[in-house]
């Protein structure tokens, strides 16, 4: 019997849960920007609402609710995307059709038997009612708990029957509406269920969300530590999930009603803090932005003079790389790799940074850079609360000092080999993205080929099980690790690090991580094909 590998599965589903992700960032940006266009107090007479322009940036920003509007649809999806091991768009499309079924299931059970259920459904959505809308439906609030539910029941049917070959009489049934059919009558009684246990569910999550306003200050660092010294494994994603994206501590997740309510609580000269009490939970980018400035100068001031130059041509673009678009792992993994205590360090510092900012009133949703800090919070700032920019400002950087002297501290008095600590040291390598771009213009292979000879450092098609990514690693679970050549060979084959756990491997790609993984599936596919169809090997003689 196959052994259960419990943290590749979860780092699977945690790649699996970065393809919505992916739609933030720009859905995220033009909602912050048409925001600033349609404030009268920024635009003056250009933002009135008689106006053509404030009329067409109304209508940019009705269209750049799509995803936010419809997280549950989006997650459903998305996980048959990152789980299926065949056919993910064709599981993807059912995992959708499913879940609508599942929630006309479950309206139409509520309108006929709602009281014994303990609901009333003729009240209105939203509040206290715990109901909501998906896709034009009238349905229980589930929030994305029960999409990705749904998601990886059929993901699993999916995976199980997508290739079951049925008697030519039934062919018409086999393959995705086999799926389907399954998934369909599954539904009744996980909807049935749902109405059962849902709302008394929703009781505790109510009881929560008082609980983790009620924590306070502590609560928050160690949400944000948890969450961040997680990163690594990929799990922090079932840490920040339920905050972020669902109703933990505010209904429909902190990015949501940030963005949705930043130009109310702008206008208001009532401190932030008193506005969005849960604010402190979202603050995490500022690890990005200030503690990696911190981490970065002490590694750089530690390295032998001899080395200095080359160590700063590699650790200066990396902090930029993180202070502005709030990508870390160029310089945290460098630590990391070297030494998990320094990764615990900062995390630890990062922590008590947000709790601090927190108490001084900054709040908001900080989830990257500096470009997420300026554009979602310091333009909305400005107008009642400029103050807070400043506060800002000065606490970050002073904890950007306490982080230096606290990795400088530790890596003389351990004795950290960080990049350029050995005067000897042939090559200074950190994982930046400037190095990863200096690979490519000398030559570095494109993405297919990269793939391909990724694919043969880790033995092959027949040794890959899994293969899903996060936002830059490749992560797989393969099926004998000693198949797996060393980390020259990767690097060489153009990987920018990796992380071994047993059966699982993640590789550091970077940015074009999605785009390697099409390749590397569609070669496995194309190994695979190649092995079933070759002959058999005829017996001798």
């Amino acid at each position: 019997m196959k052994k259960l590998n419990l943290m590749g599965a979860f780092q699977t589903f945690g790649g699996a849960m970065a393809v919505p992700i992916a739609f933030l960032p720009f859905t995220g940006l033009l909602l912050a920007v048409t925001n600033i266009l349609t404030m009268p107090e920024i635009m003056g007479s250009l933002a009135s609402p008689e106006s053509n322009f404030y009329k067409v940036m109304t209508i940019l920003k009705s269209g750049g609710w799509t995803i936010f509007r419809n997280f549950p649809l989006l997650f459903c999806m998305a996980l048959p995307i990152g789980l299926a091991r065949s056919a993910q768009a064709r599981a993807a499309l059912v995992a959708f059709f499913a879940y609508m079924a599942f929630n006309y299931f479950t309206s139409s059970i509520l309108t006929f038997w709602g009281p014994d259920f303990g609901v009333d459904f003729s009240q209105e959505i939203g509040k206290e009612s715990g109901l909501t809308m998906i896709g034009g439906i009238k349905t229980l609030d589930t929030s994305i708990v029960f999409s990705l539910l749904v998601g990886g029941i059929v993901t699993w049917i999916h995976n199980r029957f997508f290739e079951k070959k049925l008697h030519d009489y039934l062919s018409i049934f086999q393959g995705m509406a086999l799926v389907f059919i399954i998934a369909f009558f599954l539904m009744l009684p996980l909807a049935w269920l749902t109405c059962l246990l849902w709302p008394k569910v929703q009781l505790g999550i109510n009881a929560m969300q008082t609980f983790y306003i009620g924590a306070g200050v502590p609560g928050m660092g160690i949400f944000t530590f948890i969450n961040h010294f997680l990163v690594p494994t990929g799990l922090h994603r079932f840490v920040y999930f339920p905050f972020y994206f669902g109703p933990a501590v505010v209904d429909g997740g902190l990015y949501t009603y940030w963005i949705e309510h930043v130009a109310q609580f702008a206008a208001s000269p009532i401190p932030l803090k008193e506005q969005f009490p849960a604010g402190g939970y979202s603050l995490e980018g500022n690890i990005c932005v200030f503690c990696s400035i911190g981490a970065g100068l002490a590694m750089y001031s530690t390295a032998h003079k001899d080395q200095k130059r080359k160590v700063a041509a590699l650790i200066f673009p990396a902090i930029i790389t993180a202070v502005t678009v709030g990508i870390t792992e160029p310089i945290e993994f460098t630590y990391l790799f070297i030494s998990p205590l320094l990764f615990a360090l900062n995390a630890l510092v990062g922590a008590v940074l947000c709790m601090v900012l927190y108490m001084a009133g900054v709040v908001g949703f900080m989830g990257g850079g500096l470009n997420d800090m300026i554009l979602f919070n310091w333009v909305f700032y400005a107008q009642n609360h400029a103050n807070l920019i400043w506060i800002h400002i000065a606490i970050g950087l002073t904890f950007a000092a306490i982080n230096f002297f606290v990795f400088r501290f530790v890596i003389l008095r351990y004795n950290i080999m960080t990049p350029g600590r050995n005067p000897d040291e042939a090559e200074v390598r950190l994982y930046s993205k400037q190095d990863y771009r200096d690979k490519k213009a000398a030559g570095v292979q494109p993405d297919r080929e990269k793939a391909i000879a990724i694919l043969n450092c880790v033995g092959g098609a027949d040794n890959v099980d899994v293969i899903s990514n996060c936002q830059t690693r490749l992560r797989l679970v393969v099926n004998d690790p000693s198949r797996v050549l060393d980390d020259h060979a990767l690097k060489a084959a153009g990987a920018l690090g990796t992380i071994r756990s047993g059966n699982n491997l993640q590789i550091v790609i970077g940015l074009s991580v999605t785009v390697v993984k099409e390749f590397f599936e569609a070669e496995v596919m194309r190994e695979r094909e190649r092995g079933r169809d070759a002959p058999e090997p005829q017996p001798a003689g």
